[in-house]
């Protein structure tokens, strides 16, 4: 598979991540790989999620597709399970807002050049680009691995898409959030949203821009539910309780996941360089090589 355009660079960006909690129970989410610029050619290698996904574990790991040996390709349906130390997380400073980080330098160190994967580098996030123009309703992609699912002959993830229910530009409720009408299922947690549009996407209020956009906006928490009784024919039991979801996901915004990042990089006594508006790059995870999302 070559993975020349950014639709086949952003399947390699999610990993599936596995916690099996200190009670026991065993839950399935999704983190996607982010490399940030500490300045001096250093980059800082981080598995983005949601502070859910990695809570309460006694052994957590993530689940990488592996390199073809002396290539830069994917050998898809050999994958590799990596160990994440199940404390050293950080999350969002607000304990409302459900994002975490977790560091990977010490993973790619030990088993970086058999991990193929397309880090996400800081300049993607849609608070990188001044120039981003987003409408009230806008369709979005998200990728991750909803009720643990992905493709079980390649282990790729899988794709979905949705249009924004409320406005990326307003914070809904007060919170750096807001909703996404499309399917969002547990594993989906943590999985990144963007906008993606490949030959044409709207500009500005009246402008009409011919390309490719892509732009991080957000990652999934939750999706919404409601509950409700429903009558049922059984002895003793005339009502039954339900939960009925509402077909809506709820994503916290592009700033809360750079405020998180900030936040670990402040805590490890470091400096995120600011990034600067250009093209979206990928960043080689093994090199340090970078390549254009376009």
């Amino acid at each position: 598979m070559n993975v020349n355009t950014p639709g086949r660079q952003l399947l390699f960006s999610t990993v599936r991540i596995d916690n099996v909690m200190t009670s026991g129970a065993v839950s399935m989410g999704t983190g996607f790989v982010m490399f940030v610029d500490l300045g001096g050619n250093r980059m800082c290698p981080l598995l983005v999620t949601n502070k859910h996904v990695v809570a309460n574990a006694a052994r957590l790991s993530a689940h990488f597709i592996t390199r073809k040996p002396g290539t830069d390709e994917p050998a898809l349906g050999e994958g590799a399970e990596v160990t994440l130390a199940p404390k050293a997380w950080l999350g969002h400073p607000n304990p409302a807002v459900d994002i975490a980080v977790v560091p990977l330098a010490s993973v790619l160190e030990q088993c970086g050049e058999q991990l193929f994967m397309r880090a996400l580098p800081l300049s993607l996030l849609a608070t990188e680009d001044t120039n981003l123009y987003v409408d009230a309703i806008e369709e979005v992609t998200f990728i991750g691995y909803p009720d643990g699912r992905r493709d079980p002959k390649h282990l790729t993830p899988i794709v979905r898409r949705g249009i924004t229910a409320t406005p990326l530009d307003l914070d809904m409720g007060g919170d750096p959030a807001f909703l996404v009408d499309g399917s969002v299922f547990g594993g989906s947690s943590g999985s990144p949203v963007f906008l993606l549009n490949e030959g044409s996407y709207r500009g500005g209020d009246n402008a009409l821009a011919i390309g490719t956009r892509i732009a991080l906006v957000g990652i999934i928490s939750a999706t919404m539910v409601r509950h409700a009784q429903l009558p049922v024919e059984v002895a003793n039991a005339e009502h039954v309780k339900i939960a009925q979801e509402l077909n809506l996901g709820v994503a916290f915004n592009a700033r809360a996941i750079k405020e998180t990042i900030e936040a670990f990089v402040t805590s490890i006594g470091q400096k995120l360089q600011t990034a600067v508006d250009g093209v979206p790059v990928a960043v080689d995870p093994v090199t340090e090589a970078s390549a254009p999302l376009t």
